[in-house]
């Protein structure tokens, strides 16, 4: 699909990079920028709105977008001025989210959460319709518009009704993997961190990855065996800075996960200058606060190390050893260093003992129950077959010991430390 035109208004530099980045993927080709240095309540002085008019008419657009959130009074002011619509930086995410919903329960999401962001402003705009500054709001008579707010808040109910459905599909499914022993284990961080592409690695699956912006919208997962715990191990969506909380609530049946996670992954990109990378750090940090994700471990993984400068990659470990005792270096892309990262996520997820085993063949149907929990639920590392039974080295969960050691007991096994 060809990009569609549009015009600039930057008020944060330090932010620019990130936020045309995100202009770029909602759709748009920004052919020209206006700086605002100064801001009036309005965002744009008479005088840069005069600017602001004069680049729309130059570059023949219809569209103006602006890096930070604008308020129905300064939407319409500015619309009046320039003659373009103005799109503001949260209607730029959603229409990203839009782009890349690939399920019914994000399409789900992104709807609760235009919906959500649409209720900050109905008020608003009933109040400028009704007053005649806002003429021919949304098209709608003088009844519609009483009941436009209520009209949303209902929409929003039953959007969150069917989300509360998939939502406790989920819980039974992570209740059955509990049951069985399977830990969770989330890939969190910023966006365009590298998190699909470490969990294409650690999988060996091959998930869509890309340098965009939210690439992963929906969860990703995958069982994988790490030392003797089998893991679910989950890709969730990129964080960016100011992420509003409507936007965090909307997508939290989705966020979930990292909620009921047995261990966190962290995720950095090294490359970025190491500034950039400690306020993006402090910012996923910030939302997994928020999310009350602070009572189980965070591995904080250093990712990018390929291409990234040597002297920040040992800086930000150094810095960050003293926030948490779990940070390894990787490059996911060139598989480096992710067999260290498989050992901090084995021994995090929890403690585990060496066994040996031996299942007798009289055992029967147990014989064949006992071998297969040894094989699915814990690491085995030699089976030796002989004429009475198997004698079988395993490292298993701790958990599990003392429920191994009174089956075997049962069937006239036995089992030692080793």
């Amino acid at each position: 699909m060809q990009a569609k035109q549009t015009v600039a208004v930057l008020t944060d530099l330090d932010d620019k990079e990130e936020f045309l980045s995100l202009t770029n993927e909602a759709g748009y080709e920004v052919v020209a920028e206006l700086t605002v240095r100064k801001m009036t309540s309005h965002i744009l002085s008479r005088y840069k709105l005069g600017k602001l008019k004069e680049l729309v008419r130059q570059n023949s657009t219809d569209t103006v977008v602006f890096d930070l959130p604008l308020k129905p009074r300064q939407i319409y002011r500015i619309a009046k001025a320039a003659q373009a619509t103005p799109l503001d930086r949260i209607d730029v995410i959603l229409e990203i989210f839009r782009r890349h919903a690939p399920t019914q329960e994000v399409n789900l999401q992104v709807k609760a959460a235009s919906l959500s962001y649409e209720l900050t402003r109905a008020k608003e705009k009933v109040r400028l319709a009704k007053t005649g500054e806002h003429p021919g709001f949304y098209g709608l008579g003088g009844y519609e518009v009483d009941v436009y707010y209520e009209e949303i808040r209902r929409r929003i109910t039953k959007i969150r009704e069917k989300l509360k459905t998939i939502r406790s599909r989920r819980n039974q499914h992570r209740r059955r993997r509990s049951e069985r022993g399977i830990k969770t284990v989330s890939l969190t961080g910023y966006t365009s961190s590298g998190k699909t592409t470490l969990f294409n690695a650690l999988t060996g699956l091959l998930q869509r990855v890309g340098a965009e912006p939210f690439t992963t919208l929906s969860t990703k997962f995958a069982v994988v065996q790490m030392g003797p715990w089998r893991l679910y191990l989950v890709d969730t969506i990129g964080f960016i800075k100011a992420l509003p909380p409507f936007l965090v609530n909307a997508f939290y049946s989705t966020l979930e996960e990292l909620v009921f996670s047995d261990v966190v992954l962290l995720v950095l990109d090294a490359s970025d200058p190491i500034d950039t990378v400690l306020e993006r750090f402090r910012s996923s940090h910030n939302h997994l606060i928020d999310l009350e994700v602070f009572d189980r471990p965070i591995v904080i993984v250093i990712n990018k190390t390929d291409v990234a400068d040597s002297g920040v990659v040992k800086g930000l470990r150094e810095y960050l050893l003293d926030i948490s005792p779990y940070v390894v270096c990787v490059s996911a892309l060139q598989g480096t260093n992710l067999r260290e990262l498989a050992e901090i996520i084995a021994e995090v997820a929890g403690e585990s003992v060496r066994v040996k085993c031996f299942v007798p063949y009289t055992a029967g149907d147990s014989f064949y129950s006992l071998v297969g929990d040894l094989k699915e639920k814990g690491l085995v590392q030699e089976m030796t077959y002989s004429g009475r039974g198997v004698e079988i080295e395993a490292v298993i969960p701790s958990s599990l010991e003392e429920r191994l050691r009174r089956d075997l007991r049962r069937i006239g096994g036995r089992i030692r430390l080793g």
